[in-house]
């Protein structure tokens, strides 16, 4: 094997993570400023060197292979220890400044917005936030893209490119109009669910989808009356009598305090993993990670208080 500062020569991991990331040595090309032949050359040397096949080159792009997948991880945190050694060193800031942008579901968005933004101001005054809300399955897909710093989704996964961090487990409860709830049992059986007309998700979002597969086990099918990707709109759809949902609490905060709504516990009961989502290359990014503590110490005093209701620690 070559010597091994040589094989693990920055720019080429810098050209390896780009090419990972664009799928694309074109697209990676134009990204880095540099020239399509010498950095397909550069891949190719890093393999040479390494001995196995990083991607697989396919007619239109390319993908990680096996081997690619396992080194992309180790290769952002590499990144990420350079980057965190010259903060140490003094290079940066004492205070976390730059632009950082955060992405929160709908249901974590009611309980969350105002005092995170509280927070982050009064902890971090140098940090421009921009805050995004939309439906965790986006969130994560834009967090992998590179679109989103960090975000809030729900039954995330770790893959090579994106850490999902459990934070705690959050009931799913049946809601719908207070006075179409009255009568049903408490807690209601789920094999029952799809005796009410559900207004849900899509099927891309795994609260649709995990609710289905347990339905179909028993041989039964959900009777879903609409399909809405938008969570103001689905609490206030649910909320008017128009249908029932299967959500947390928390996306009905409001209306459960006014009363307009009520909710009842599945049984058995459904829950879901609330997680803190990021790109790898920002594991160790010190502003990242003053962000992401502060983050995570507003959501265990939500936790402690009840305004954002969970069931158990996940992590």
């Amino acid at each position: 094997m070559a010597d091994i500062t040589h094989s693990f020569d920055l720019v080429r991991l810098r050209g390896f993570v780009t090419v990972a990331e664009e799928g694309s040595i074109t697209l990676a090309a134009r990204k880095l400023g540099v020239a399509q032949p010498a950095l397909s050359a550069s891949i190719k040397r890093l393999e040479q060197d390494l001995g196995v096949s990083l991607f697989f080159r396919l007619p239109r792009g390319m993908t990680l292979s096996r081997h690619g997948r396992a080194l992309l991880p180790q290769v952002y945190d590499v990144f990420g220890r350079l980057e965190a050694m010259r903060a140490t060193l003094g290079e940066t800031t004492t205070e976390p400044s730059g632009e950082l942008s955060i992405g929160l579901p709908p249901s974590a968005s009611v309980v969350l917005t105002q005092p995170l933004l509280r927070s982050l101001r009064d902890a971090f005054p140098k940090v421009q936030l921009r805050l995004v809300e939309a439906m965790s399955g986006y969130l994560y897909d834009w967090v992998e893209a590179g679109e989103l710093d960090i975000a809030i989704t729900f039954n995330g996964s770790d893959t090579e490119t994106v850490r999902s961090c459990p934070i705690f487990q959050e009931e799913m409860m049946l809601i719908g109009a207070a006075q179409q709830m009255e009568g049903l049992p408490d807690p209601f059986p789920i094999e029952r669910v799809p005796e009410l007309p559900l207004i849900m998700t899509s099927a891309r979002h795994t609260l649709r989808s995990n609710l289905e597969n347990q339905i179909e086990a028993r041989g039964l099918k959900l009777n879903i009356r609409l399909e809405i990707d938008a969570g103001h709109q689905l609490v206030r759809m649910v909320s008017a009598g128009e249908g029932f949902g299967i959500f947390a609490q928390s996306a009905f905060a409001t209306e459960l305090n006014k009363g307009d709504v009520r909710a009842i516990s599945l049984n058995p009961r459904y829950q879901r993993i609330v997680c803190l989502t990021y790109h790898r290359r920002k594991h160790l990014d010190w502003v990242h990670q003053a962000i992401r503590s502060q983050l995570e110490l507003l959501i265990r005093e939500l936790r402690q208080s009840n305004e954002w209701p969970a069931t158990s620690c996940a992590g």
